[in-house]
Order: structure tokens, then C-alpha cells, then sequence
């Protein structure tokens, strides 16, 4: 599977020094509130359900792109939401299938943010109206449920957000366990 991701130089660094690059939680921005390791357990869980268990002492998955604006192509980095603040690089490489989960990276901000992937979500052509009412439904419904049971019905409403190379969706992210050099097609240097 054709994939890019943006890493920090020096993860490039240590994938051409050696040969491997598996996440590391330190240089993750995302890893430092309690919602986001939530959200990065939940889907270290499912990869391991989808595509096998991690190698020994991964925890957490390497982030990549696989369709951007509706395409599948690598990212603008010139776009605003792919600026980078220091020197990064942008990876084209190539994963095989059997080793990625691919996600809605729209909706994976309802799990990033530990909240309910309402139902609402999937109705087509929706007003705004009609969507507030079912949402107000289903969260009055959450809101009935034992603590335990509404972390159940939000992790099972997250199971949406998982998607295939079929979904017709504008982002869609991929995770894998770890990247090889060998995996490597092209590299950008990105600089602020």
C-alpha cells in the first residue's frame, strides 16, 4: 500500500542509520493528555484485533496518509494543515496491506477526543435541525447508561471510524507498527 507520512528529521535520521523507525511516544505531541492515550490505546487495540500484534516493547503505531482531499496522493505541504514548525521530511512508502489499519481521519477526532461517533454522522443529506435532534437523542441515551457502559457504547461507536481502501472518504489515515528504510520510496525535506 502506497502511503506518505510526515516524521521529524530525526526519525529519518535513525531510519537511514538503523534501518528501522518504531514509534517513539516521547516525540509524539499527542501522547501527553489522558484522552489522547485513550484514543491511542483504543486503536493500538483494534491494529492488533486487525493486523496482528505489535513486535516486542511497540506500544503505539507509526501515522501515515493514504488519501488526502478525496485522492489518493501524497500531501500538499504547502496546505495550512500540513505545515510543519521544524525541519520534517515527507516519506512516500510503500507498507503492505496485511500490516495497516486504515481510519476516517475526520471522525478519528471524535475518538482523539474521547467523545460519542454519533449515529447522526451517517444519514445523508441531514439538515443541521435533524442532526441536533438525533445527536441530543442519542447523548440523552449515553447519559442514562452506568460509566462502564457509556465507555462501551463510545468504543463501540468508534468502531465507524475504521474504513477501507473502498470508502469513498476526503482524509483517510493509516497506521502501522513500524517503518523499514527498505519501505522507503521517495523522501521531501520540509523546513519551516
Amino acid at each position: 500500500m502506497l502511503l506518505w507520512t510526515i516524521q521529524p528529521y530525526c526519525v529519518y535520521e535513525l531510519l537511514r542509520l538503523k534501518g528501522i523507525y518504531r514509534c517513539n511516544p516521547e516525540l509524539s505531541s499527542f501522547l501527553d493528555t489522558e484522552e489522547f492515550v485513550n484514543a491511542y490505546d483504543w486503536i493500538s487495540k483494534k491494529m492488533k484485533e486487525k493486523i496482528g500484534n505489535p513486535p516486542e516493547g511497540v506500544k503505539y503505531p507509526v501515522w501515515a496518509y493514504y488519501c488526502v482531499e478525496g485522492e489518493h496522493k501524497r500531501p500538499d505541504m504547502r496546505k495550512f494543515a500540513f505545515k510543519v514548525d521544524k525541519k520534517s521530511v515527507l516519506l512516500e512508502i510503500e507498507i503492505p496491506d496485511s500490516d495497516v489499519l486504515l481510519t476516517d481521519h475526520t471522525l478519528w477526532h471524535c475518538t482523539l477526543n474521547d467523545s460519542i461517533n454519533y449515529e447522526a454522522n451517517y444519514i445523508d443529506d441531514i439538515s443541521d435541525e435533524e442532526w441536533e435532534r438525533l445527536t441530543e437523542m442519542e447523548e440523552d441515551y449515553y447519559n442514562s447508561l452506568s460509566k462502564e457502559n457509556q465507555r462501551l457504547y463510545k468504543e463501540k461507536s468508534w468502531e465507524k471510524v475504521i474504513c477501507s481502501k473502498k470508502h469513498n472518504l476526503k482524509y483517510v489515515q493509516a497506521t502501522f507498527w513500524e517503518l523499514k528504510k527498505s519501505q522507503i520510496r521517495k523522501v521531501w525535506v520540509l523546513k519551516k
